[in-house]
Protein backbone atom coordinates (compact mmCIF):
# COMPACT_ATOMS: atom_id res chain seq x y z
CA UNK A 1 0.00 0.00 0.00
CA UNK A 2 0.91 3.47 -0.88
CA UNK A 3 1.60 6.07 1.81
CA UNK A 4 -0.38 9.01 1.41
CA UNK A 5 0.92 12.40 -0.25
CA UNK A 6 2.77 15.12 2.17
CA UNK A 7 4.14 18.01 1.39
CA UNK A 8 8.39 18.15 0.47
CA UNK A 9 8.77 19.95 3.46
CA UNK A 10 7.60 16.32 5.40
CA UNK A 11 10.66 14.42 3.99
CA UNK A 12 13.72 14.51 5.60
CA UNK A 13 16.92 16.03 3.29
CA UNK A 14 18.52 13.32 1.31
CA UNK A 15 15.10 11.99 0.76
CA UNK A 16 14.15 11.25 -2.92
CA UNK A 17 10.74 11.64 -3.31
CA UNK A 18 8.03 11.39 -6.25
CA UNK A 19 6.08 14.40 -7.22
CA UNK A 20 2.22 13.69 -7.13
CA UNK A 21 0.15 17.05 -7.46
CA UNK A 22 0.87 20.96 -6.78
CA UNK A 23 -1.62 22.55 -4.74
CA UNK A 24 -0.44 26.33 -5.61
CA UNK A 25 -2.03 28.45 -7.78
CA UNK A 26 -1.82 28.25 -11.53
CA UNK A 27 1.10 30.93 -12.27
CA UNK A 28 3.05 29.69 -9.63
CA UNK A 29 2.33 25.82 -11.30
CA UNK A 30 2.97 27.05 -14.11
CA UNK A 31 6.82 28.49 -13.39
CA UNK A 32 7.30 25.28 -11.84
CA UNK A 33 6.45 23.50 -14.58
CA UNK A 34 8.97 25.59 -16.73
CA UNK A 35 11.89 24.72 -14.01
CA UNK A 36 11.47 20.98 -14.66
CA UNK A 37 9.34 20.52 -11.14
CA UNK A 38 6.24 18.76 -12.17
CA UNK A 39 3.62 15.96 -11.40
CA UNK A 40 5.79 12.18 -11.63
CA UNK A 41 9.27 13.99 -11.94
CA UNK A 42 11.22 12.65 -8.76
CA UNK A 43 13.82 14.64 -6.75
CA UNK A 44 15.93 14.36 -4.34
CA UNK A 45 15.18 16.43 -0.97
CA UNK A 46 18.16 18.67 -0.51
CA UNK A 47 17.00 20.92 2.47
CA UNK A 48 13.83 22.12 4.05
CA UNK A 49 14.63 25.02 6.18
CA UNK A 50 13.68 28.36 4.96
CA UNK A 51 14.54 27.62 1.48
CA UNK A 52 13.52 24.02 0.39
CA UNK A 53 16.30 22.83 -2.19
CA UNK A 54 15.09 20.07 -4.96
CA UNK A 55 17.88 18.26 -6.88
CA UNK A 56 16.29 17.36 -10.16
CA UNK A 57 18.91 15.29 -12.08
CA UNK A 58 21.66 17.49 -12.50
CA UNK A 59 20.02 20.29 -11.41
CA UNK A 60 18.86 22.50 -8.08
CA UNK A 61 16.10 24.31 -7.65
CA UNK A 62 15.69 26.62 -4.51
CA UNK A 63 11.96 27.05 -3.55
CA UNK A 64 10.30 29.68 -0.61
CA UNK A 65 9.27 27.26 1.67
CA UNK A 66 5.66 28.32 1.72
CA UNK A 67 6.03 27.31 -1.88
CA UNK A 68 7.74 24.09 -0.99
CA UNK A 69 4.61 23.31 1.31
CA UNK A 70 2.25 23.01 -1.76
CA UNK A 71 4.43 20.50 -3.56
CA UNK A 72 3.20 16.90 -2.32
CA UNK A 73 4.95 14.06 -2.86
CA UNK A 74 5.87 10.31 -2.05
CA UNK A 75 8.55 8.17 -0.82
CA UNK A 76 10.13 7.91 -4.27
CA UNK A 77 11.62 4.39 -2.82
CA UNK A 78 9.45 2.56 -1.46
Amino acid sequence: MSASPAPVTAFAAGKRVRLCFMGLDEATCARLRELGVREGCDACVMSTGDKCVLGLGAARVALRREVAMGLFATDADG
